[in-house]
């Protein structure tokens, strides 16, 4: 009996993970659709529902349940520069290993990226593109780079330079590699951010790269925001804090997306190659 419930835990987990999943998308999930789409009695998603609303991922309403939280909500810069600050240093630390000697990269804006900003190595001939206003900025204390703004507009909850303007500045440029940040990453949805304009704008910019890397720390897994970027096919190679849920290691390595855990502590920030498992 002990054995069955051990193995019962991680469908029940994948389940409820999904089930957000969709709730972030759609805003609204019903009980019966919800039983018929997992293969299970109304009974387990009504317990699913119970346990998620007591945890206070959702509302419950009769019926179903509908999202606690906009799809489109994006907290300031300063509060995301505060959330998961030694994982995400550890990510850009991994990222900054996968610059070479005399690359044209894309740097997206970004809480997480920006870590790759202050710690990029010392590299002859190294030529940053970045959308981002406070990026530049950094740069220009890298010895050795040579700095290009995309310009356009400001947003200033993420200092992301966005829009037609932008999009244009893109156009006869191609990046070797490009490293952009999201907020959400779904099996069915791919990378997703809370902006469409900062969206349109990294989509662009992965048709413009050889190598796309996404940099996302542990708690973007499972999540889904307002604007898709790509799917989980669309990009190169996933550098993340901690490795995520089977389904999703499973997916990159079916997909031949290269996922890179990076490890250690802050002075650390040693990088694992993880293999599909499946």
């Amino acid at each position: 009996m002990n054995r069955k419930r051990r193995r019962a835990l991680p469908l029940t987990e994948q389940r409820r993970r999904l089930i957000l999943e969709r709730l972030r998308v759609w805003g609204e999930v019903r009980t019966s659709e919800l039983a018929g789409l997992f293969g299970v009695s109304a009974m387990t998603i009504r317990n699913d529902l119970n346990a998620l609303s007591a945890a206070g991922a959702l509302k419950r309403t009769h019926g179903g349940a509908v999202s606690n939280e906009p799809i489109a909500r994006e907290p300031s810069y300063k509060d995301k520069e505060a959330q998961h600050s030694a994982e995400k240093a550890r990510i850009g630390r991994a990222a900054a290993r996968e610059v070479g000697e005399g690359a044209v990269i894309f740097v997206g804006n970004g809480t997480t990226t920006m870590q790759l900003v202050r710690q990029l190595p010392h590299r002859e001939r190294l030529a940053v593109f970045t959308n981002a206003l406070n990026h530049a900025g950094a740069l220009l204390e890298r010895p050795g780079v040579s700095v290009y703004v995309v310009g356009g507009y400001l947003r200033g909850v993420s200092y992301g330079m966005v829009g037609g303007l932008a999009r244009r500045a893109l156009e006869g440029v191609f990046f070797d590699a490009a490293f952009v940040g999201v907020n959400g990453v779904s099996l069915e949805h791919g990378f997703t951010l809370p902006s469409l304009e900062e969206a349109e704008v990294m989509a662009e910019v992965v048709r413009r790269s050889r190598r796309t890397f996404v940099l996302a720390d542990h708690s973007k897994f499972g999540v889904v925001t307002h604007a898709r970027v790509t799917g989980l096919d669309g990009v190169d190679a996933v550098i993340t804090d901690r490795t995520p849920p089977a389904e999703f290691v499973r997916a990159f390595g079916e997909l031949d997306v290269r996922l890179t855990v990076a490890e250690g502590g802050e002075s650390e920030g040693e990088a694992t190659w993880l293999e599909d498992t499946a």
